[in-house]
């Protein structure tokens, strides 16, 4: 549980939100955590 999450992509800060917010944009937040969750499926 995170209030917070930051999203590196190198050195870069391409996202600043909550899960759901992240998850909303469908940035690269969404897409790895996408990938990993088509694991658990």
């Amino acid at each position: 549980m995170a209030d917070l999450v930051v999203v590196l992509d190198g050195a870069r800060v391409v996202g600043v939100g909550s899960h759901a917010e992240l998850m909303a944009r469908q940035g690269k937040y969404a897409e790895l955590y996408d990938v990993q969750a088509a694991s658990y499926r």
